[in-house]
């Protein structure tokens, strides 16, 4: 499971994000920029545990 950790996240983030953009009907003026900062943020944590991953592997 642990493995998998950093796919979740970075699935998770983008499942937020577009849910953000969702809920204003994709206008951005109407979009809540922490909820979408926090998401792309999530995606990228994903990506740096990734990172870390394959670092440890090698």
């Amino acid at each position: 499971m642990k493995k998998n950790i950093p796919y979740f996240l970075m699935i998770a983030g983008v499942i937020l994000f577009i849910l953000n953009l969702w809920a204003v009907n994709f206008e951005t003026s109407k979009v809540n920029y922490f909820s979408t900062a926090a998401s792309v943020l999530i995606v990228i944590l994903g990506f740096v545990e990734l990172k870390k991953k394959n670092k440890n592997e090698n």
